[in-house]
């Protein structure tokens, strides 16, 4: 048994406020000046504490930038849960679930954010969190399509399986660097066809089924 004097004291109120007005701060400042261009020094200024301060809530400005980046995640999580709750037939909702999260990476692309930036350098690095993020938008996929076997649009086999088939088909449109990379394309209207053929083949095999099982009988 673990003995409670082992474990990790749970944070006052007074460090969460802290914590989110540092990054907060540094949000702020990242996007006015970029991630190189900031320091540890500069996000204490402008927080009117010391750098000292600063690091006893992150050792290093890259744990800052990511703490920032799970909330950005956060957000695009929502949209897409969003996306899989309306009352719409489950073909549509796979379709919107990867224009609306092309959307908001594209949206931050055109602002010149380095919202975009940072999200960038947190998938280029691989962080663990980004993975994370992938496991949470492959499961609301699962979802809808489960949904569409359940209403009887899709006949998917396994569903976790042409998740990530989707995931991996529309990286181009959803991956922050290649939507940098090609944003002079009109992704949306890729990603969208893209959607359409892989719905139109789910939808085809469902039919195939259920046209099988009739001559069966």
């Amino acid at each position: 048994m673990t003995s409670s004097a082992t474990l990790p004291a749970p944070e006052t109120a007074y460090a969460r406020k802290t914590r989110a007005r540092i990054l907060a701060t540094a949000e702020k400042r990242f996007k006015h000046y970029g991630f190189a261009k900031t320091t540890i020094v500069d996000i204490a200024d402008d927080c009117a504490m010391s750098h000292a301060n600063v690091y006893r809530f992150f050792r290093n400005k890259t744990e800052i930038v990511d703490a920032i980046a799970v909330g950005w995640l956060a957000k695009i999580e929502r949209v897409c849960a969003d996306v899989a709750e309306r009352p719409l037939p489950a073909a549509q909702r796979l379709i919107e679930f990867v224009v609306e999260l092309h959307r908001w990476k594209r949206r931050e692309h055109l602002r010149g954010s380095r919202t975009h930036e940072l999200l960038t350098l947190a998938s280029f690095n691989g962080r663990p969190f980004v993975s994370a993020h992938r496991h949470v938008l492959a499961a609301i996929l699962v979802d809808i399509i489960e949904d569409g076997n359940r209403r009887g649009e899709f006949g998917a086999a396994d569903p976790p399986a042409l998740a990530r088939i989707i995931q991996d088909a529309t990286m181009k449109f959803c991956d922050p660097r290649l939507v940098e990379q090609y944003h002079d394309e009109p992704l949306e209207d890729q990603a969208r066809a893209l959607m359409h053929v892989i719905v139109d083949g789910l939808t085809a095999a469902r039919a195939s089924t259920q046209a099988e099982r009739r001559l069966g009988t």
